[in-house]
């Protein structure tokens, strides 16, 4: 793929044609979880139920999970172009970074609410819209965040500047439970979660 020659969005002139009538899909390799723009009938003509991979983009330029993204709009972009965002489903269990706030993106796991039992909230056509993760550190807590405010987890190289000083030690304890739940399953690490689904 070297040497293609992407979209240049920079150019006033051709964001209105390049957004125009576009959905954001995410592709759901764990490898990957890149964001394609395609062609909103494009979208359409899917089957919601399935798995949405970058070899299933019909734009040869993005068709493959090595390529990078597009340059990926601003809020107010998707606004203005009414872009679609469609995330993928990531697993129950799995090890995540979440945005809350003004925090750093910290280490989460996706877990049960444990009073509804549920770890993802859906749109009526069956998009995500928010998970439910259990924050790690000391101490754990837990949150129902925006699908957009989750990422895969990914070893973090060093401490975030400007780390308030409270919140360097459960910073540090969180990333040494990510370092030990990176090679365990799923299941494995809902058992070790704190906040577990009431049982009747």
């Amino acid at each position: 793929m070297e040497g293609m020659n992407l979209p240049d969005l920079n150019a006033a002139e051709n964001e209105t044609s390049y957004y125009l009538d576009k959905t954001w899909v995410q592709c759901e390799s764990p490898a990957c979880m890149k964001w394609r723009l395609i062609p909103r009938r494009e979208f359409e003509g899917c089957d919601r139920d399935q798995p949405w991979y970058c070899h299933m983009n019909q734009d040869p330029l993005f068709s493959h999970c090595s390529v990078p993204e597009g340059l990926f709009p601003k809020i107010s972009q998707l606004q203005e172009f009414g872009l679609t965002l469609i995330y993928s489903k990531i697993p129950v269990g799995s090890l995540v970074l979440v945005k809350a706030g003004r925090w750093p993106w910290w280490p989460a796991v996706l877990s049960p609410d444990p009073v509804s039992a549920e770890y993802m909230e859906e749109d009526s056509e069956g998009d995500v819209l928010k998970y439910h993760v259990e924050f790690l550190g000391c101490p754990h807590s837990r949150l129902w965040t925006s699908a957009r405010a989750v990422q895969l987890y990914r070893a973090v190289a060093a401490e975030p500047k400007n780390l308030k000083v409270s919140l360097k030690k459960s910073y540090k304890v969180a990333l040494e439970e990510a370092a030990k739940m990176e090679r365990a399953t799923c299941e494995e690490r809902l058992q070790l979660c704190l906040f577990k689904p009431q049982e009747f």
